[in-house]
C-alpha cells in the first residue's frame, strides 16, 4: 500500500491506483526508499545536470529535498527491469495537507490569491524529472496518466505549479515566452502575481509577434501536453538563480482539462 502524507493521512480518503507501459511502472512511493530515490533523481537531474545552485546538505546525501516533501504525494516511475530502480517522479502536494499559514512551494514566487479564492480542492504539481536514458517519451506518458487519474478520482479543482526553462538569460527564451503569452495567457482575475523579493520581468516588455508555429514547436513535452487540456500561464516570468531556470506559473482548470481530454479522445477515436 501506497505512504501517505504524514500530516494528514487520517484526514482524507486516497484513490490511486497504478499503471503499465512496457519495462515501466508507475504509482505513489511505496515506502521512504523509494521517497529518497525520487529526491536523488531530482538531485541528479534538477542540480547536477542542469547546474543549479547545490548545496553542502545535498553534496552529502545526494538528494534534493524540502518542507514539502513530508507533506506529499510522491508519484514515481519504477523500471522492473532494473531492480524496480525510480527513472521518473513529480511531487503532488495537496491544499488539504498545508499546515496552518504554510504556502504553496510556488508562493515563494508568485501570489495565488486569484487561484486559491475561486477554487475549493487544489493539486500543486512540481520537482517533474525524467532520468536521461528514459526521454523517448514513455515515462512522461505515463507520469501525466497518472496524474490526471489522481486529480480526477480525487477531486481535485485546479492544478498549478510551474514551468521551467534551462538557463536565467530570459532573452533566450523570448520566441517560446512569447507564444505562451499570446496563445495562454491566464485571466486577470486568476493571474498569478509574482512576489516583489524575486526577479521577474514581464513577458509584454521583450514579447515577439508570433511566427509560424516555430515557437510551439520548442514548447517541452510534458508542457506541451499541460497547452493541450488548457493551461494558463503567468504574465510574468521568473529568474532563478538556484535552479538555474526561467520560469513561469502555470494552472489549468480541472472541468476544462476533462472536457478538453473526453474531447481529444473522442477526435481520435472518430479518425
Amino acid at each position: 500500500m501506497a505512504i501517505k502524507p504524514k500530516i494528514f493521512k487520517q484526514m482524507t480518503k486516497l484513490i490511486a491506483g497504478s499503471m503499465s507501459a512496457g519495462r515501466y511502472d508507475v504509482r505513489l512511493a511505496q515506502s521512504d526508499d523509494e521517497v529518497h530515490s525520487a529526491q536523488k533523481l531530482r538531485y541528479e537531474v534538477l542540480f547536477r545536470e542542469s547546474g543549479g545552485k547545490i548545496t553542502p546538505e545535498m553534496l552529502n546525501t545526494e538528494r534534493e529535498e524540502d518542507e514539502w516533501d513530508d507533506i506529499a504525494y510522491h508519484v514515481v516511475v519504477v523500471d522492473t527491469r532494473a531492480d524496480n530502480r525510480v527513472v521518473g517522479t513529480v511531487r503532488l502536494v495537496s491544499s488539504v495537507a498545508l499546515l496552518e499559514s504554510q504556502e504553496f512551494y510556488t508562493e515563494h514566487a508568485f501570489n495565488l490569491d486569484g487561484l486559491r479564492n475561486s477554487y475549493g480542492k487544489i493539486l500543486e504539481l512540481s520537482r517533474a524529472c525524467v532520468s536521461p536514458e528514459g526521454r523517448g517519451g514513455a515515462i512522461l506518458m505515463l507520469i501525466w496518466k497518472f496524474t490526471m487519474q489522481f486529480i480526477e478520482h480525487n477531486g481535485y479543482e485546479v492544478l498549478f505549479g510551474c514551468a521551467s526553462f534551462k538557463g536565467t538569460d530570459y532573452r533566450k527564451h523570448t520566441e517560446i515566452l512569447s507564444y505562451l503569452y499570446d496563445k495562454h495567457l491566464a485571466s486577470p482575475a486568476l493571474m498569478p502575481i509574482p512576489k516583489a523579493q524575486v526577479s521577474s520581468v514581464d513577458i509584454a516588455d521583450f514579447r515577439q509577434q508570433p511566427g509560424k508555429g516555430k515557437e510551439r514547436g520548442k514548447v517541452p513535452t510534458m508542457l506541451r501536453g499541460y497547452l493541450k487540456i488548457g493551461a494558463r500561464i503567468s504574465e510574468h516570468a521568473i529568474i532563478d538563480p538556484v535552479f538555474n531556470t526561467t520560469f513561469v506559473a502555470i494552472y489549468v482548470d480541472a472541468n476544462e482539462m476533462f472536457n478538453t481530454n473526453h474531447a481529444l479522445v473522442n477526435k481520435s477515436i472518430d479518425g
